[in-house]
């Protein structure tokens, strides 16, 4: 059976937050998609909203790991609840191991993040870190080598 995990991000404001993970993340393969008349009714949206402010549905990959959002449309958002997301590269790949550090260091630099552990070697033989965005989302980064996986 093919099936994989994916995490699915919701935002009071999905055009922000795509901007954000895209200066602070360096999020790429961008795309978001607006609610059709029928989707605007059903979420309660005036009539007179422009549906181009709104995301119905939308995609972006950050070191090549894809990730999905929408827009909240007034439900609640519990972002600290028990659940992280983690970015984890192959440490036996050079091309990953220089990207997460990259990404580390893109992110150390930033003002717009919390660094709760730095991105380093731990006691049980991995590099790992976490970071808390803007939006309480806590990511973990972890270079680990797959074969022993």
């Amino acid at each position: 059976m093919d099936a994989k995990v994916q995490a699915y991000l919701s935002f009071e404001n999905s055009k922000e937050a795509i901007k954000y993970y895209q200066d602070v993340f360096g999020a790429t393969d961008v795309y978001r998609m607006s609610p059709t008349d029928g989707q605007a009714k059903m979420f309660g949206l005036d009539k007179k909203s422009d549906l181009n402010n709104y995301t119905m549905y939308g995609g972006f990959k950050i070191l090549g790991i894809e990730f999905s959002f929408s827009d909240s449309f007034g439900n609640p958002i519990n972002q600290n609840g028990p659940v992280s997301v983690m970015l984890d590269v192959n440490s036996e790949d050079p091309k990953a191991i220089s990207a997460i550090d990259d990404l580390y260091a893109q992110l150390a630099n930033s003002k717009q993040i919390e660094i709760n552990m730095p991105f380093e070697s731990q006691f049980w033989g991995n590099r790992m870190g976490t970071v808390t965005d803007k939006y309480g989302i806590v990511w973990m980064l972890s270079c680990s080598p797959w074969s022993q996986k």
